[in-house]
């Protein structure tokens, strides 16, 4: 492995509920800010951009807005944001996670909190354009580290199974939907880390396809954890979160390959059940 540290950091990252409320210092904002700006695009057109806000103590308008659990003193919050387009929500989903990951080495926590319910007002309460797609922001700093904090933590989690990853053969299948299996040699690194891909409610909603050293991503058309009405569509942020664990394992590991989103035309998709929605594919380089 080229990079263990980078894939320490895929499966070491968790939601961080509860904060030290003291601001981070400045050449640790400062390398967050260079990792915002190396971001790797999924759709290279789209124009992508980042407010950086501090949180006050006392406040609680980015939980009011969306999302689940107990969050307490976040220091502070990304809003990341793009133009409403054909896949805005996956390649917002892909960036911010891969901003997500690497502030692990650094020592900052974070925890996406979902506005899809009321994206609109999301975007209107820092200004935005109307139509601008947001879809989570990120809340940050360091963890806290007292005893409570650490109960708070996992209640939370217990409350939404974040912990309950599924198995690799729940969301792996080799050439066909009708085999799952535990995948082998290059593929291991890559399918464990999109097990630990962040979703909503933790609906982990992806399903990996290997035939032909192409890894096809799959996304459930429907999820009760999701909630009703445009909740469901954080299949596409999620999708993008998964897309954006396997690309850095990838990178990790010194692998190549090429993401290809699905726009509804093509004719190569394979066979899948009807309760599945092609997303990508991803063409390992030999």
């Amino acid at each position: 492995m080229q990079q263990p540290a980078l894939y320490d950091a895929i499966l070491a990252r968790r939601s961080v509920r509860r904060y030290d409320p003291t601001p981070l210092d400045e050449a640790a904002r400062g390398r967050i800010g260079a990792i915002i700006a190396q971001v790797k695009p999924l759709v290279p057109e789209h124009i992508f951009d980042v407010l950086q806000r501090d949180v006050a103590p006392d406040s609680d308008t980015m939980v009011a807005l969306g999302g689940y659990g107990l969050i307490a003193q976040p220091p502070h919050c990304l809003v990341p944001y793009m133009p409403d387009s054909p896949h805005a929500l996956v390649d917002l989903g892909y960036r911010v996670e891969q901003i997500a990951v690497r502030m692990v080495p650094l020592g900052v926590g974070s925890c996406f909190v979902g506005v899809l319910k009321d994206e609109a007002a999301a975007a209107a309460a820092f200004g935005l354009p109307p139509g601008t797609r947001v879809g989570a922001y990120l809340l940050y700093g360091r963890p806290s580290q007292g005893l409570v904090a650490r109960a708070l933590g996992r209640a939370a989690r217990a409350a939404i199974g974040a912990r309950n990853k599924l198995p690799p053969e729940r969301i792996f299948f080799w050439e066909r939907f009708d085999e799952p299996g535990s995948p082998q040699g290059e593929l291991a690194p890559l399918v464990e880390a999109a097990r630990n891909a962040p979703s909503a409610d933790n609906a982990q909603p992806w399903r990996l396809l290997w035939r032909d050293r192409t890894l096809y991503l799959f996304v459930r058309r429907h999820s009760w954890r999701y909630g009703s009405g445009k909740q469901q569509l954080y299949r596409f942020y999620d999708g993008g979160t998964c897309m954006a664990n396997i690309s850095l394992a990838m990178e990790a590991v010194d692998m190549r390959g090429k993401w290809a989103l699905y726009r509804g035309v093509e004719e190569d998709v394979p066979s899948h059940p009807e309760d599945l929605e092609p997303l990508a594919r991803l063409t390992i380089s030999t």
